[in-house]
């Protein structure tokens, strides 16, 4: 049998694979524009029918059926990397978060016990091979081979992403079951930019000299970031995520790896939230290759990149240093991501930096300001990033460097970069707490 003869045979429609799904299942289902949305209908149609599943997924783009507050008393999920519908369903109660950090996600999935998995994947090659694409590197290719039962979702729109060891690629044989749909991929439009983002901006390019190599994260501060660099020469980029910034980057001339100590002339980086421009630049593109998240995030796979510097947003910091990036209180609104592994790795390179960077007051929903540095976080606040392992602290006001710095020293060099309206009440502050 050919393996074209092999695809007619196990091409299905999504009802057809939804039966393949029984009560108490714990399923695989990707994360981002992994998640395949035509089966993902099909199986939340069966709630009620089939009860007591368990989903593990990561950053959702989109809302799916099964999702919906109604299936909760029969479906639940579970995510270590929180994305717009994740935060909803938290809200909603249909979503329990993992805390981890997002380079130990292969560990996770292996704890997590998921037997069925379902995924979007491009159309096959001559060789009858399929690329999992944008979110592969979220899925483990060791839990895809430790599956009963694999089911794919086929989209022509889906790039074709080059892989170490070729991981994002999947064979027609190791499949069970195939769905066609040739819907437009989700995409994900820049954030616009504040102009609070472009004043910490021009702060961070002046750290960056020409030739290093960066980290981006997601959000309108990395984009911002990204097009500020564009001015600089020789730039490298190993980051967990691709966006469009980077894209821009490639395009100007700014970053072209070439003084990279670590894969030199590629982008090293996991998974890519985007536009559809981004997906037509990342397909088949030998200028970028991709890495499972446990290889990108391993802080010693970081440090092997020379004059690495990278660049973390947080939600709030402490006058201690320490450094919270996911919860607001006891409200989960990110996740640990890949920060830490970054804030590690990057220090442990040779001539690295580690950059936390945050707008130094919040709005409330009647317009007043507070500020994001503070003396003592709010009761339940997660910190992300330990005060023993955070480096540079940036706000619109400047950048402060906390490394081996004492408790006063950081208080002294926090407060000169937190908004003015707020200086003289967090050193009364820290005098109350006797840290001056």
């Amino acid at each position: 049998m050919t393996w074209q003869d092999e695809y007619k045979r196990k091409l299905t429609s999504p009802e057809k694979v939804a039966q393949n799904f029984q009560s108490g299942d714990h399923i695989g289902m990707g994360g981002g524009t992994g998640i395949p949305p035509l089966i993902a209908e099909a199986i939340g149609k069966r709630a009620g029918e089939i009860t007591d599943i368990k989903f593990a997924q990561g950053f959702a783009v989109d809302f799916h059926e099964y999702m919906k507050p109604e299936h909760k008393e029969h479906f639940r999920i579970e995510t270590i990397f929180i994305g717009p519908a994740e935060r909803y369903c938290l809200e909603l109660g249909t979503c329990d978060f993992v805390p981890n950090h997002l380079g130990s996600m292969a560990k996770w999935a292996k704890d997590f016990g998921a037997k069925k998995l379902a995924i979007v994947v491009s159309p096959p090659d001559e060789n009858g091979y399929m690329n999992r694409s944008l979110f592969a590197g979220l899925v483990p290719k060791q839990l895809i081979s430790n599956c009963e039962y694999v089911a794919v979702e086929v989209n022509e729109n889906t790039p074709w992403l080059f892989s170490d060891d070729n991981v994002y690629d999947i064979h027609i044989s190791e499949i069970d079951h195939i769905v066609e749909n040739h819907a437009p991929l989700f995409e994900v439009p820049e954030i616009p930019i504040t102009d609070v983002e472009k004043s910490i901006a021009k702060h961070i390019v002046d750290m960056i000299p020409d030739g290093s190599t960066v980290q981006l994260g997601l959000g309108g501060l990395a984009n911002c970031i990204g097009h500020f660099l564009k001015d600089k020469k020789d730039l490298g980029i190993h980051s967990e995520v691709v966006t469009d910034s980077i894209m821009e980057l490639i395009k100007c001339g700014a970053v072209n790896g070439s003084k990279k100590s670590l894969l030199p002339g590629k982008v090293a980086y996991t998974f890519a939230v985007g536009t559809h421009e981004l997906h037509r630049f990342l397909h088949r593109n030998p200028d970028f290759i991709a890495f499972e998240i446990a290889q990108t995030n391993d802080p010693y796979f970081i440090a092997r990149n020379d004059n690495i510097i990278s660049i973390n947003n947080a939600l709030m910091v402490d006058l201690t240093g320490q450094v919270a990036s996911e919860s607001i209180g006891i409200r989960q609104y990110s996740a640990t991501g890949g920060q830490v592994n970054f804030v590690l790795g990057s220090q442990l390179a040779k001539n690295g930096k580690s950059l936390i960077a945050l707008p130094s007051v919040r709005k409330d929903r009647e317009g007043k300001i507070h500020s994001r540095i503070l003396d003592v976080f709010p009761a339940g606040t997660t910190t992300t990033t330990s005060r023993n392992d955070v480096e540079w602290i940036v706000t619109e006001y400047g950048a402060v460097r906390l490394t081996n710095k004492s408790i006063s020293e950081r208080v002294k060099l926090l407060t000169s970069i937190a908004h003015p309206d707020f200086r003289d009440e967090l050193l009364f502050k820290a005098r109350e707490h006797k840290w001056l």
